[in-house]
């Protein structure tokens, strides 16, 4: 029985978990940029500073991985955002912010690594897609915290530093620390999917600026929360070629015209199908042959446009930056997925 619960919790509740909190750590500090007094342009910076930090998990991952263990990386990793939180609240300084930040994506693409590669492991797509839907859970933690505690809301951040706790009574994963090869892996095609795929999270990034941290937060309680409904159910849908074309239809139109007109009732079609399309993107890699072990490596290489499209964005008028990019992403997408889908087929022939 004792093994049938450690089974069920690395399976199912560390790897929500471990995406969820590490989301939540990431994303809150969108909302606590409206208690800094600093210039627009370096805010974007530190909005999307911890993916330069995520792009170097594929060398940190194996490595950590293969001495301490996969839980052990989710526990660690959670416990130290805690405390840069903390070191968050208590310093403004551009330079310091920018370090921690950049600090906190590196954690945050180890637990996130770790938390996908547990999930795998179910061999369930509900499962993959409740991990994945972690980021949402993190936008609506961060949100009603921002909403509840105002500019002290990085302070509950001390709550989780019991996870280090449990990083000393958790077990070593002896068997990941025995068989895992340290080898980085990408692909080009994998990373191709993601850079355009995950366009409609980063670009989501933005929106407290754009619209307001009162109007950002009530979008958020309503879209990230149907948005994790569609993390779970979207990836069940057989068809994965046609559904991504699809969802890729709505994100396009319905992302466009959110942002030039900035309405809410768009963005909350936009992020429940920009969100949602996440969790199929590691399935429709796997449709287009990419081989498992290169798609979380490709997917956190990719996380570079965190940083790049928040400050790609400001440059200019943000509103119509925004809509264009996020429907030429969707059109580079869909005839992405075409091309692809027809060489194959050509390819039997």
């Amino acid at each position: 029985m004792l093994n049938t619960r450690l089974s069920l919790k690395l399976a199912t509740i560390l790897p929500v978990l471990g995406f969820t909190l590490s989301s939540y750590y990431l994303i809150n500090f969108i909302f606590y940029l409206k208690y800094i007094h600093i210039p627009a342009f370096l805010s974007f910076i530190l909005i999307g500073a911890p993916f330069i930090g995520r792009a170097i998990t594929p060398i940190t991952y194996p490595l950590l991985v293969s001495r301490i263990g996969i839980s052990r990386v989710i526990y660690s990793s959670i416990g130290s955002m805690a405390i840069i939180n903390i070191l968050e609240y208590t310093d403004n300084d551009f330079s310091f912010l920018l370090m921690l930040r950049i600090i906190t994506g590196i954690l945050f693409g180890l637990s996130t690594s770790a938390s996908i590669e547990l999930a795998s492991e179910s061999k369930s797509k509900i499962i993959i897609g409740m991990t994945m839907g972690g980021w949402a859970l993190g936008w609506i933690i961060a949100a009603f915290t921002a909403f509840l505690l105002g500019k002290y809301m990085l302070l509950i951040g001390i709550l989780p530093l019991t996870l280090l706790i449990s990083y000393w009574k958790s077990k070593i994963d002896s068997n990941k620390i025995l068989h895992r090869q340290i080898k980085i892996e990408f692909s080009w095609k994998a990373l191709l999917i993601f850079l355009l795929g995950f366009e409609p999270a980063y670009i989501l990034q933005i929106l407290p600026s754009l619209i307001g941290q009162s109007a950002a937060i009530y979008e958020t309680f309503i879209a990230y929360s149907l948005s994790f409904l569609a993390y779970a159910f979207l990836p069940l849908i057989k068809n994965v070629k046609m559904s991504s074309i699809l969802i890729s239809i709505v994100i396009g139109i319905s992302g466009f015209f959110a942002f030039i007109s900035l309405k809410i009732y768009l963005f909350i079609l936009f992020t429940i199908f920009g969100l949602g399309m996440n969790s199929i993107l590691p399935i429709l890699s796997r449709l287009l042959n990419v081989d498992p072990r290169k798609i979380g490596p490709s997917m956190n290489l990719a996380a570079l446009s965190g940083f790049t499209i928040p400050i790609f964005v400001e440059i200019g008028n943000i509103k119509y930056n925004s809509a264009l990019l996020t429907l030429t992403t969707s059109v580079l997408l869909i005839s992405f997925i075409l091309y692809e889908t027809n060489k194959k087929v050509l390819n039997k022939i």
